[in-house]
């Protein structure tokens, strides 16, 4: 949870369209205890978004910005574009191949075929997917262009505000689907706490979040400090995918467990780079080296994601 507090002449960053508060851990409610480096603008390869200090709570690893680049003019001023564009990297095909699987699992765990909630439907796959099924669906997606989309993708019924507000009656759904969404969120202890009020005792949630903690990450900033630059390769807070929290293993389960879900099934992948290369010799180095990290990661709980399904209790 963030908290409003005085900042120090020397602490206050450009606005740059952001308000710019200080944050607490979400999981520890407490402040972060050690910088980390810097990231976006003059800390980016190629100088995008603005700079922002990442910090790590060492009680429970969580990684994230302090002060939190809030956007003034909301959540569209980072989410307004058109889906096609955000989603560039995602293989829609790959997509419906991946969620069917994710159903298959969802109704396993659950017993039978009931209500879902995805929240975060970006296109819409999932939900036409779902429906399609036989499962009653409902949708959250607060970007405006990325509703629209999956609305006529899907034909399911689309929220575009937070799940905290939706006022969903309690135990009211069987699965929470929280696929490549928690790490996006600017309130995610006060979103896990909603959803465990709408999931009914036994239902299922997933959740999907890159692992801050892995391979990718730690081989990342080990060559930013190598080349003498206090750079982090955690997070994007100010440019796409705009990922403002990083979470563990650690984190993760303390958060989930913190409000009655009991994790189940972790897995750790390695997942694909999607590091441009660069004009220079050392651009498409860099590029090269991602992708083999990336592909390492694969093996072991070092991979770059993590993802579990958690039950509530």
């Amino acid at each position: 949870m963030s908290s409003e507090k005085s900042l120090t002449a020397d602490e206050i960053l450009p606005t740059d369209r952001y308000n710019w508060v200080v944050q607490d851990c979400p999981v520890c409610e407490k402040p972060p205890t050690k910088l980390i480096g810097k990231r976006g603008g003059a800390a980016h390869r190629s100088g995008a978004g603005v700079t922002s200090s990442i910090w790590l709570c060492k009680d429970c690893g969580m990684v994230f910005p302090n002060p939190m680049p809030v956007p003034i003019d909301g959540l569209g001023q980072h989410y307004d574009i058109d889906a096609d564009d955000y989603f560039q990297h995602h293989d829609q095909g790959a997509k419906f191949s991946n969620v069917q699987v994710l159903l298959d699992q969802a109704g396993d765990l659950v017993g039978a075929k009931g209500r879902l909630l995805d929240i975060g439907s970006g296109r819409g796959e999932l939900l036409k997917s779902a429906r399609d099924s036989g499962w009653e669906c409902v949708g959250i997606e607060p970007s405006s262009t990325f509703a629209e989309y999956a609305t006529r993708i899907s034909g399911a019924t689309i929220y575009r505000e937070p799940v905290e507000s939706c006022n969903f009656p309690e135990s009211s759904f069987d699965v929470v689907i929280l696929a490549a969404v928690l790490e996006h969120l600017y309130d995610p202890n006060g979103t896990i706490k909603a959803i465990s009020r709408i999931l009914r005792k036994g239902g299922a949630l997933f959740i999907d979040v890159p692992n801050e903690q892995g391979l990718y990450f730690r081989v990342g900033n080990l060559y930013q400090k190598f080349n003498g630059r206090d750079w982090v390769v955690n997070l994007a807070p100010t440019f796409p995918p705009f990922h403002l929290f990083g979470f563990g293993k650690k984190s993760l389960c303390r958060l989930l467990k913190k409000h009655g879900l009991e994790p189940t099934k972790l897995r750790f992948y390695g997942g694909q780079s999607n590091l441009q290369s660069g004009a220079s010799a050392r651009g498409s180095i860099e590029v090269l080296a991602s992708r083999l990290v990336s592909a390492v990661s694969n093996m072991g709980s070092l991979g770059t994601y993590i993802e579990t399904w958690a039950i509530k209790q």
